[in-house]
């Protein structure tokens, strides 16, 4: 049976579709599972998961643990009241990414990110010192212990801006700079009080919560190591 050019038509359709259809495979790897180094090393573990709808948008969820680390808080001790690196909680974070195309025969990629956070921080109920305007016979400023429970709530936006070195198909390096505006719902409850310079016994206090508001722009930079798949 002789071959006709409905045939042909036929085969070079198929033959195009194909070809088509092939060069419509991404040549992007869909997914990315990244760990924050910086975080990790300073008080939260942390964990990031990329979803790429396209070779230049992406959406990142990241949940962090944070814990005490215990040199940093003595350090902390040292050089200013704050409690920062002694809180415990949990962080959460959404970021849609948007790259830069890339320069051809580079192992760099740049993007840029904005982004929501949520942050719950507490303290385990524990004595605080605070030093009053009440002095003893000897004219000397009373320091009192406080025992409290302490938390704080967070969440904000913020913009990111990073550069990934890929170093192979799958590994990679992530540096990340920041800035954000975010809001804090402070709660304290007092609920024991000792003169730590007296013998007095420890008293119960009747002050309630105590709440605050408040508003602070926020920095971050770090380092993320990534695997995609």
């Amino acid at each position: 049976m002789p071959l006709t050019p409905r045939f042909f038509l036929l085969f070079g359709t198929l033959l195009l579709a194909s070809f088509s259809r092939a060069q419509e495979v991404p040549v992007y790897k869909k997914n990315a599972i990244s760990i924050d180094l910086t975080q990790c090393g300073t008080n939260e573990l942390n964990l990031s998961y990329e979803h790429f709808f396209s070779v230049r948008r992406s959406l990142e969820f990241t949940a962090g643990l944070v814990y005490v680390n215990q040199p940093f808080a003595e350090f902390g001790r040292s050089w200013t009241n704050s409690h920062y690196f002694e809180e415990h909680g949990f962080s959460a974070r959404a970021t849609y990414k948007l790259y830069k195309q890339q320069v051809e025969d580079s192992k760099w990629r740049d993007y840029i990110a904005p982004g929501i956070i949520y942050k719950y921080l507490y303290f385990n109920n524990q004595w605080f010192e605070n030093e009053t305007e009440k002095v003893d016979s000897n004219n000397v400023k009373i320091t009192e212990a406080i025992y409290q429970h302490r938390f704080r709530h967070k969440f904000g936006i913020e913009i990111t801006w990073g550069k990934i070195y890929e170093m192979s198909k799958a590994l990679s390096f992530e540096l990340y700079y920041g800035v954000g505006l975010r809001g804090t719902v402070a709660a304290r409850t007092d609920i024991y009080k000792q003169d730590v310079s007296g013998v007095s016994p420890a008293y119960p206090t009747n002050y309630g919560t105590d709440n605050s508001f408040y508003v602070r722009p926020t920095l971050k930079g770090g380092v993320k190591f990534r695997f995609s798949f």
